[in-house]
């Protein structure tokens, strides 16, 4: 499987792959596995705040802080590493980053 994700089109796509079902297509929490058990509801990208130490806000998380959730997980999100590559974590972080402006 080829994935066009050198767009902000294909890193969007990669996002609804791989992270709305839990974070929603907005990055708002809202995903379907959230709404179902609302125990594991991911914080909003632009308006939520970071369960992380130190992290304030959620829309304050750097490059760092998202790549590492990515890849390690945190809370109820698990590990990612297996199914992404670095350079897809990686364009899924700089996704994440228009969703933290509230720009999905």
């Amino acid at each position: 499987l080829i994935r066009q994700t050198d767009t902000i089109k294909g890193r969007k796509q990669l996002f609804q792959s791989f992270c709305s079902h839990c974070h929603g297509m907005t990055g708002q929490g809202d995903g379907p596995v959230a709404m179902d058990a609302p125990s594991v509801k991911p914080p909003s990208y632009s308006n939520g705040n970071s369960s992380r130490s130190g992290a304030g806000q959620m829309k304050n998380l750097t490059d760092g802080k998202i790549y590492h959730t990515i890849t390690y997980g945190v809370n109820n999100m698990g590990p990612h590493a297996s199914q992404l590559s670095i350079n897809e974590r990686w364009k899924l972080v700089m996704y994440v980053h228009k969703l933290q402006q509230g720009q999905p």
